[in-house]
C-alpha cells in the first residue's frame, strides 16, 4: 500500500510528534530544569545561518582566488 519512502516520511514524522510531547510533557513536570540562558537562544537562532554565511564566503573567495 506505501512505498518506502512514503513509510519512512510517516515513521520519522510520528517519532517527532511524540518526542516532542514527550518533551513538552516532561516540561510542564519539571520547569526548574529547563532554564534557558538568553545569550544560548541568541546562538541556536543565528548560529546555523552565521555558519553557512561563512561558509559560502570562504567558498566564493576561495573559487575567486583560483580563477
Amino acid at each position: 500500500m506505501f512505498d518506502k519512502k512514503i513509510l519512512s516520511y510517516l515513521l520519522i514524522w510520528s517519532i517527532s510528534v511524540l518526542l516532542a510531547i514527550a518533551l513538552r510533557l516532561y516540561g510542564f513536570l519539571k520547569p526548574e530544569i529547563l532554564l534557558i540562558n538568553n545569550y544560548l537562544v541568541l546562538l541556536l537562532v543565528f548560529g546555523p545561518g552565521l555558519v553557512v554565511t561563512i561558509i559560502l564566503v570562504f567558498n566564493k573567495i576561495l573559487k575567486v582566488e583560483r580563477n
